[in-house]
């Protein structure tokens, strides 16, 4: 057994260790280390003043604010009256708890201890914590009810935010369905049904106060040693609609769903509804039965993505059971719509005549027998006004298209009196006509964001809301064509990635690429305006081509017919750069290649040979100038015009050679 419930979301720590499903506010392990150690958080010290009070419970508290100031105390102390001592849950709003209230202690009540909520760093830096806690607390004041914990006050001492609740005494659910599961012994029926009862009751007056929880799940109830069992932390719970909420933070902006228990809806960030309490309550139900989570801790989303199915209960009967399985329906039109239509499903109903029995022995027990008639008379009278009253009320509501107020009072009625036809008709009618309400609302809201979707240019978002309006209208006429109007975006969007395609491949000059990418975008729509111009720019740029090509090859064969016309005229440095000419224009061009290398090779040979005769004419002029050889000399010449025929320079010094030689055998003297 534990002392309290731990009272707000310590279940989103057991939850986490489990399966890793609930999401924590980051400073969850130092909550942790808190509640290892038993610390209470450091905290000012105030002082206490005895005045005139001379009182035994005045000297009592006095005495602990002194221990406290002097550090030997138990624990820390907040607003000079509340006495932090073990801690008893933590999660991600704050930490609770066991606190001795010392002006009980004054009073000497002889079980002076309340619990305390004391918001952790991580949430009280939030600049719009005070209101949170003050909206939790708002929201618990208005919910005085047997089945839901009482929230006494909330208030702050320097930095430090905290809210006072009742101690309960007893587990917290998950605590209780964990030691079933350790034992294998599931909860008995008749304990179960009676569990179930209360949350159903608590929720339903939460539900009739416009205040949906939107967290409920097993580490939300607490069950007490007397066997009631109590909801907890309606910290993020939000106001059904925006007339009922008093100011504009919502505490759920920093509160955490548990995907285990919240619908698809709220996993789509949809606005709450009161069947996202009917569907969690019956996730719950489900657990109190057979100690499992009927889709195997899975989310809705999760669990429809899994094509999971549900698994019956050996336990319950075949009402009951057709009862919880509606309840956990994961399409939001076939789940039941509210709490009090669930109980109807899921209880027997108690019929005029029983009612009437036990209102008989009730007046027995009070008054005895003199007065049975009249009591019996006047308990009819107040049940007929109820029954009248109700019904004008479930018929005023229906008038005002507010079919969960109908649906409600018209469920009380049948449970007043089960054969009440009106009663019937106005549930029947008014069931009707919330579904259709909803899915009017539902159908609203997808071809509102189906408008978004293409706005921002977005199809396929614009498709799939589309095509959800018309898996419940299949006839809606703006479902469809805001069906044809994405099925167009995406069209234009596919023509014009094509036609960027084609644009890239026709920059890298590609012309095949381009129009293959081309007609592609043909294929998705021929008479695009856009397509139509790209092909006429992709014919100019082929033509284009054409004729850049056979400029290209006018200019090769001009260049070619150059070189080869050098190399006839043995201009071998004419035909070499010709040639090279031709080859940038071509590389591959084999006539220029040939006229390169026979060009290099007759150069070559002409410079070699020029080199040679160089050489022979050096040794020429030695004969002629310095040995006064000319017979020498005249050979030397010859031997150079041999290599090179018409040499001038070496018929030059020939003639000079002869024309020496000639004279000196004529006059018989040496010329020198």
């Amino acid at each position: 057994m534990t002392n309290h419930n731990d009272i707000t979301e310590r279940s989103q720590l057991d939850s986490a260790n489990a399966d890793d499903k609930t999401r924590l506010f980051p400073d969850s392990r130092a909550i942790k280390a808190a509640s290892a150690t038993n610390a209470a958080p450091a905290a000012q010290y105030t002082q206490f003043t005895q005045g005139n009070n001379t009182s035994s419970g005045f000297a009592e508290a006095q005495a602990i604010i002194q221990q406290a100031q002097a550090g030997s105390g138990s624990g820390s102390l907040l607003k000079k009256r509340f006495l932090l001592q073990d801690v008893l849950g933590q999660g991600g709003m704050g930490t609770v708890y066991r606190t001795k209230d010392l002006r009980k202690v004054e009073a000497e009540d002889p079980n002076p201890y309340i619990a305390t909520k004391v918001l952790n760093a991580a949430f009280k830096n939030h600049p719009d914590a005070f209101v949170t806690l003050q909206q939790e607390t708002a929201k618990s004041h208005t919910l005085a009810h047997p089945n839901i914990v009482t929230v006494h006050d909330f208030d702050r001492d320097g930095d430090t935010l905290y809210m006072t609740m009742e101690l309960l005494e007893g587990n917290p659910l998950d605590r209780v369905l964990k030691n079933q599961q350790s034992s294998a012994a599931a909860i008995p029926k008749q304990k179960a049904l009676a569990i179930v009862r209360d949350l159903c009751l608590a929720l339903a007056y939460a539900h009739q106060r416009h205040i949906i929880h939107a967290d409920f799940k097993p580490g939300n109830v607490f069950i007490c040693d007397d066997g009631t069992a109590k909801v907890l932390d309606f910290g993020i719970a939000r106001a059904a609609s925006k007339e009922t909420q008093k100011h504009k933070f919502d505490a759920g902006q920093l509160g955490a769903l548990t995907p285990a228990y919240a619908t698809i809806e709220m996993i789509r960030d949809e606005p709450l509804s009161f069947t996202d309490d009917v569907y969690a309550l019956a996730c719950v139900a489900y657990e109190i039965f057979s100690g499992q989570h009927p889709y195997q801790s899975h989310s809705a989303f999760e669990a429809k993505q899994l094509g999971l199915k549900l698994k019956p209960i050996a336990s319950l009967s075949h009402r009951e059971w057709r009862a919880l399985s509606h309840a956990l329906a994961l399409e939001k039109n076939q789940r039941t719509p509210s709490v009090p239509a669930f109980m109807v499903e899921l209880f027997p109903r108690r019929s005029t005549v029983a009612l009437s029995v036990a209102v008989v022995f009730a007046v027995i027990a009070i008054g005895g027998a003199a007065w049975l008639g009249y009591q019996q008379y006047q308990a009819r009278v107040q049940l007929e006004n109820t029954i009248t009253e109700n019904i004008e009320q479930a018929q005023t509501c229906f008038a005002q298209s507010d079919f969960a107020c109908a649906l409600e009072r018209s469920l009380l009625v049948s449970n007043l009196d089960a054969d009440n036809k009106v009663a019937q008709q106005l549930i029947k009618v008014s069931q009707l006509a919330q579904q259709k309400q909803q899915e009017a609302q539902t159908i609203a809201q997808l071809l509102q964001d189906g408008d978004n979707c293409l706005v921002a240019q977005d199809d396929a978002c614009a498709q799939v809301k589309a095509k959800d309006v018309l898996a419940l209208d299949a006839n809606n006429s703006r479902a469809q064509q805001l069906l044809a109007a994405a099925n167009d975006l995406g069209k234009n969007k596919a023509v014009s990635d094509n036609l960027q395609q084609a644009e890239t491949c026709l920059q890298n000059r590609d012309i095949a690429c381009a129009t293959l990418f081309v007609k592609k975008a043909a294929e998705l729509d021929a008479s695009h305006p856009a397509v139509n111009a790209m092909h006429v720019k992709l014919q100019t740029v082929e033509q284009q081509g054409k004729l850049v090509a056979l400029a290209q090859q006018q200019k090769i064969k001009d260049s070619l017919l150059q070189a080869q016309t050098c190399l006839q005229q043995k201009k071998y440095e004419c035909a070499i750069k010709q040639a090279d000419a031709t080859l940038a224009l071509d590389a591959a061009n084999g006539p220029a290649m040939e006229v390169k290398q026979t060009a290099a090779v007759a150069d070559k040979q002409i410079r070699d040979a020029q080199d040679k005769v160089a050489k022979i004419l050096s040794q020429a002029k030695e004969c002629l100038e310095k040995q006064k050889n000319y017979t020498c000399a005249i050979a030397k010449a010859e031997a150079a015009l041999d290599i090179v025929p018409n040499h001038a320079e070496a018929m030059s010094l020939k003639t000079r050679a002869q024309d020496i030689q000639r004279k000196i055998k004529e006059t018989g003297f040496t010329i020198k």
